[in-house]
């Protein structure tokens, strides 16, 4: 999805994104909904780079494209890194000095999103996993500001650089769930930094204990270099819940406002696009599938990035879809393709995306072509 890139939307009328979406994505005033699925790997942190792609997940991923488009949906989101173990290329202190070891990640990446444009679906690459960060090295990056702008420098600029203007690349994501890895319960006296709000959330499982500080700054410094290389991408995070993503209430706070990633990282264009929450289990009162979108108070689009029906509290995939739809979210992407815990099967996750097929009404655009 790109600033001023030209869409034919099915009513043959041609529309321009504009540079300024007040509270969502749009065209002309139209606002555009995701409707998708997680892919997230095929081979976990090996789908792309190194020849991985080649060899592991290309066959099957443009199977799973033409399934999502048959079934109406137009975007996925997709891991990159994962945790560091195939891709970026360490050297022995820890440094990035490419992309990957071979040369194959950047080519398997423009594949990947030649595919995609073939059948009208936007991608979301997702570069990190905060989720389960195993490998020292890339938790290195959230400590040593100059290991973090070696990786800049060395991987993500030439990544962007390279993909700038495909039309199939939907989004950048910096990292997925990054409140497993944060110092939970910690006071600070600056309220962008200060994690004792979010005490009984449960963030900070994975026992890594990064200040939320170093946390925001790791987005801050990412996102603002994509922005360099690319001043028509867009950036987002994948938040575990709406804990860490809304000022709304008593037990959340928003730590990837616009002022919060400044405060920590200093740098202007370090700034999110839009808003992405996931929700699982018995959902709380102030959860996704709870409320309207309008309730969290953001001045960003949001969407509901992980979702299932196997781990709703109740709800069908045709019953999550539709409210993501009706309930003003700028769409959403179930979790996730490949299976495993908390998935629902391909089969299902289809009849979910095949419940806003079609849908280009006043409520928002679902499908259009990609040129």
């Amino acid at each position: 999805m790109r600033l001023n890139l030209l869409f034919s939307i099915i009513v043959g009328l041609v529309f321009s994104f504009e540079s300024a979406w007040g509270s969502r994505l749009s065209v002309s005033g139209n606002k555009l909904i995701f409707n998708g699925v997680n892919f997230a790997w095929k081979f976990y942190g090996y789908d792309f780079g190194n020849g991985q792609y080649a060899a592991n997940s290309k066959t099957t991923f443009e199977q799973w494209l033409k399934e999502v488009a048959t079934y109406g949906g137009n975007s996925v989101r997709v891991w990159l890194h994962v945790e560091g173990d195939n891709t970026p290329s360490y050297d022995a202190y820890g440094y990035i000095i490419a992309p990957d070891r071979t040369g194959t990640l950047i080519p398997d990446m423009k594949l990947f999103l030649d595919t995609a444009k073939a059948n009208n679906i936007l991608v979301i690459f997702v570069l990190w996993n905060g989720a389960l960060l195993r490998n020292q090295n890339s938790v290195n990056l959230f400590w040593d500001n100059s290991k973090l702008q070696s990786y800049i420098d060395k991987a993500l600029t030439p990544m962007v650089k390279a993909l700038a203007g495909h039309p199939a690349l939907g989004a950048w994501e910096i990292i997925n769930e990054p409140e497993g890895l944060v110092y939970n319960n910690k006071p600070d006296a600056n309220s962008c930094f200060n994690t004792v709000p979010i005490a009984n959330s449960g963030a900070g499982w994975d026992g890594k204990w990064i200040p939320m500080k170093q946390i925001q700054a790791f987005i801050n410094w990412q996102a603002a270099a994509i922005k360099v290389a690319d001043p028509g991408a867009l950036v987002t995070v994948g938040t575990w819940s709406q804990y860490s993503q809304t000022d709304a209430f008593s037990d959340t706070r928003n730590y990837y406002s616009d002022a919060c990633l400044f405060a920590a990282g200093g740098k202007s264009l370090g700034k999110l696009d839009f808003y992405q929450i996931h929700t699982y289990a018995t959902f709380s009162a102030s959860a996704p599938f709870k409320i309207l979108a309008s309730n969290y108070g953001l001045n960003k689009p949001l969407v509901i990035g992980e979702f299932s029906s196997s781990c709703s509290g109740g709800m069908t995939i045709q019953q999550m879809y539709n409210y993501a739809y009706s309930n003003r979210y700028q769409g959403a992407w179930g979790w996730q393709y490949a299976g495993g815990y908390c998935s629902d099967s391909r089969a299902t996750q289809d009849l979910g995306m095949q419940q806003l097929k079609g849908k280009n009404t006043t409520s928002g655009l679902v499908n259009f072509p990609i040129i």
